[in-house]
This record gives C-alpha cells, structure tokens and sequence, in this order.
C-alpha cells in the first residue's frame, strides 16, 4: 500500500500514468480505496499521520455543514445556468436526475436543515397542471419530450426557473 498521494493529487498522477484515460484513473484509484479498506487496525495504526489529520482523531463525523447550504431550487437553477447537466449527474436521464435532487434533499435533511422552497416548487407543479395529480415530473416531462430524456431534464430547469420569478415564490 502507498504511503502517500502524489504530489500533484491522484487524479493528475493517475491521468498522467493512463495517456488520459479516465476510466482506467478512477479504476485504479477504487483499486487504492479498496486496498486501504482491507487493511487491518493494526496496520492503520502504523501509518504516519500528518499533524492536521492526528487532530482528527478520535472525533465523530459531523453532519454540520462548512458553508453555507444552497437550497434546492437554487442548485438546480444553477445547473440551468451552466447548461452541464453531464456535469451533475452523469447519463442525461430523468431517473438520474430524480436520484440527484432525492440525495441532494437527503443531504439537506442529514445536516437538519429544511428546505420549505422546493415542496411548493413540486406543489406549483401540480397546482399548475405542468405535472398531473398522482405522476411525477419524471413521467410527465419524458411524456411530452416523447421519451427524450435531456429534453425533459431541461424542461424541470425551465421549470424551476419560471417558479422562482414568480413574485410569489421566495
């Protein structure tokens, strides 16, 4: 096992050593990740520690976050704006998007804070027949992209966009 990173990350190191190949980069740093979890206590223990990282020790993760949290609405909004949605969430499509914003939400909640902006954001959705009572955007929006799932990725970010105008909404 390596004792340390490379200098200039493992990312770069790795991209480097693969011509690029991100694939085989991200394999071979799961293979490193896999590799340290085998270890056993009694090695872990012989690995030298930098003294930021001693300071750590022994103290529970905290769920508290480091900055300040950005709502929902506006997280989407901003994948809107940088027109990356490869960027967020892989594959452009609907279901991943679903699992984006669910595990954003959970995220939120884990930290105990609450996000009253995007329930009503889903309630205006209904409220104005842009999802039908008891669907989801997903199934909505892919039926009238008919079945194009970055078209209705981009529909709930227009969505979004128009909700957040409304005088009403923040």
């Amino acid at each position: 096992m390596k004792k340390a990173w490379p200098a200039e990350g493992w990312a770069a190191a790795y991209l480097r050593e693969f011509d690029g190949d991100h694939t085989r980069a991200v394999r071979k740093y799961l293979d490193s990740a896999a590799e340290f979890r085998s270890l056993s206590p009694a090695e872990l223990a012989a690995m030298p520690l930098r003294g930021d990282e001693r300071s750590l020790l022994g103290k529970p993760p905290s769920f508290q976050p480091t900055q300040p949290p950005i709502p929902l609405l506006d997280e989407l909004l901003e994948i809107r704006r940088v027109d990356r949605i490869l960027m967020y969430i892989g594959e452009a499509r609907v279901e991943r998007m679903a699992g984006y914003i669910d595990g954003y939400r959970l995220c939120l909640s884990l930290a105990g804070l609450k996000d009253l902006e995007y329930p009503r954001f889903e309630q205006w959705l209904q409220d104005t027949g842009r999802v039908p009572s008891g669907h989801t955007w997903e199934d909505a929006f892919l039926q009238e992209a008919h079945g194009d799932h970055e078209a209705a990725i981009h529909r709930l970010l227009d969505c979004a966009a128009e909700f957040r105008a409304l005088p009403s909404a923040s």
